[in-house]
């Protein structure tokens, strides 16, 4: 059931499918055979979908969350969503909402993710979880499809909800990775956010430096997807749109985490082109608020001082 009441088409709709909650474990190394002892433990958010949802929350835009969800743990993450202002409809399935392990590196932020399966689908849950969505649809002012697939799910599961969305002339924004990416992308979203790696894979050629990625967000681009954001990393990000081609490079800030920076950047995307702002306005809003999230421990967290303490020191190229 929802939470409360949403104005029509007046609602961002989140859809995570795998949804978790994020352990963060700050560490100076990891090698096998040894023991390491963390010097923090964070909690945050997990599932890019429900990520990007607690950004908007703690800056004040509501959204809805929907996708799957399962035991003590997604309980656990619905309240962190609710509190942050986040209106949730979530199904509820077998098995249990994972908890993705981040190992945080102290020295600079690099982290890497040890996650495992835990929801437990029945065979009509993906189906079950379409008709939920498409019901949600109509009441969208955009629809943001987001994170992996749990076991028993096509890999091309979020294509109809897109072409569903493009039929009620609702945006939409993929932002999925691996096996995922290719069937999905194939029903050509509004806009679409992949990282240096999985742009190759899409364009079947290597992608590192700014120069490549423009030309890689231009090509897919003209293969019918209106906005193309490809990030980079320490590069910072590139963006293909209508309004013409950009470079945003970073800010520099000692970093605390990285993870959740990819959806705390569509959160700012989202809340700009929603309120109206141009394309390089949009970009120089959602890298301030992805900067924010790397200031602090848990994925997801951002603190709203610091993207307006950021925003002036963020600068948008056109290419």
């Amino acid at each position: 059931m929802i939470r409360r009441s949403v104005k029509r088409r007046d609602v961002i709709l989140t859809v995570t499918p795998n949804t978790a909650l994020d352990k963060v474990l700050f560490v100076e190394g990891f090698a096998f055979g040894e023991t390491v002892r963390a010097q923090r433990v964070a909690d945050g958010m997990g599932g890019k979908g429900a990520v990007t949802s607690w950004v908007l929350g703690q800056l004040g835009t509501p959204s809805l969350a929907t996708g799957f969800a399962a035991g003590e743990t997604g309980r656990r993450m619905e309240a962190v969503l609710r509190a942050a202002g986040v209106v949730t409809d979530f199904l509820w399935v077998g098995g249990e909402t994972r908890t993705n392990y981040v190992l945080a590196r102290v020295a600079d932020g690099t982290q890497g993710t040890v996650t495992v399966s835990g929801l437990e689908l029945a065979p009509e849950d993906p189906a079950r979880l379409r008709a939920h969505v498409e019901a949600l649809l109509p009441d969208a002012a955009l629809l943001l499809c987001g994170g992996s697939l749990p076991p028993g799910m096509p890999v091309d599961w979020y294509a109809p909800l897109i072409e569903r969305a493009r039929d009620l002339a609702i945006p939409t924004l993929l932002d999925v990775s691996d096996q995922f990416l290719a069937p999905n992308v194939a029903a050509c979203p509004t806009m679409i956010k992949p990282n240096g790696a999985e742009a190759s894979r899409l364009l079947g050629r290597p992608i590192h430096s700014v120069e490549e990625a423009a030309r890689g967000a231009e090509e897919l681009a003209h293969r019918g997807i209106e906005t193309v954001v490809i990030t980079l990393g320490e590069r910072g990000a590139v963006a293909a749109t209508k309004e013409g081609l950009y470079h945003v490079p970073p800010v520099p800030v000692r970093v605390v985490n990285t993870a959740g920076a990819g959806d705390a950047l569509n959160a700012g995307l989202i809340q700009a082109r929603l309120r109206g702002e141009g394309w390089a306005e949009a970009l120089r809003w959602a890298a301030a608020v992805a900067t924010a999230v790397l200031l602090t421990p848990g994925t997801g967290e951002v603190r709203p001082d610091d993207v307006q303490a950021l925003y002036p020191r963020v600068s948008v190229v056109r290419l």
